[in-house]
C-alpha cells in the first residue's frame, strides 16, 4: 500500500516538474505579448500624446493584463516619487519584483529603456521604445517557437521519467 502510493506520488512529481517547465515557455511568451502591448501604448502616449510618465505608465498598466500590469502599475506609482533618484534604477527594480518570465537576453533588452524613459523628449523616447517593441516582437518569435518545439518534450519526458523511475523503484 505504502509502494502503491510511493509510487503515485513518484510519478505525480515527475510530472509536475515537466508540466512546470511547459508552464514556464508559456508564461515566457504571455509575458513577452504582454510587455510589447504595454510598451506599444507607452509608446503613443509619449510619443504622440506627449503624456508624462507617469500617466503613460499608468495607461499602459490599464491596457494589459498579469505581471506586465503589475510592472507597469509600479513603474508608474514609484515615477511619481523618485525625488531625484534615476527613473533606471525604478525600471529595474521593477523588472526584479515583478516576476516576469523572461530569459537574460530579454530582460537585457527591456533593461535598455530605464536610461531614457523620462530623460529625454518624447520623439527620443518613441524612438527607444519602437525599438525595444521591434526586438520584443522577435524575441516572441522565437519563444513561440521554442514552445512549440520543446512543450510536448517536457510534458512527454517529465510523464516517462516518472513511469520509468516507478518501474525502477517497484
Amino acid at each position: 500500500m505504502i509502494r502503491a502510493a510511493g509510487a503515485c506520488l513518484l510519478m505525480a512529481g515527475c510530472g509536475a516538474l515537466g508540466l512546470g517547465a511547459v508552464g514556464r515557455l508559456d508564461g515566457r511568451v504571455r509575458d513577452l505579448r504582454e510587455l510589447s502591448a504595454g510598451l506599444d501604448i507607452l509608446q503613443r502616449e509619449l510619443g504622440w500624446r506627449l503624456s508624462p510618465l507617469p500617466g503613460a505608465l499608468e495607461t499602459a498598466a490599464a491596457g494589459v493584463h498579469g505581471r506586465a500590469a503589475r510592472f507597469f502599475a509600479f513603474c508608474a506609482q514609484g515615477a511619481g516619487a523618485l525625488d531625484g533618484a534615476p527613473f533606471r534604477s525604478l525600471w529595474q527594480e521593477g523588472l526584479e519584483r515583478c516576476l516576469l518570465v523572461l530569459d537574460r537576453e530579454d530582460r537585457a533588452l527591456v533593461e535598455q529603456l530605464g536610461p531614457v524613459l523620462g530623460r529625454y523628449d518624447g520623439d527620443s523616447q518613441r524612438q527607444a521604445v519602437e525599438g525595444v517593441v521591434a526586438g520584443l516582437a522577435r524575441r516572441r518569435e522565437q519563444a513561440e517557437e521554442e514552445r512549440r518545439r520543446l512543450g510536448r518534450v517536457y510534458g512527454v519526458l517529465g510523464v516517462t521519467a516518472g513511469l520509468f523511475l516507478t518501474i525502477l523503484l517497484i
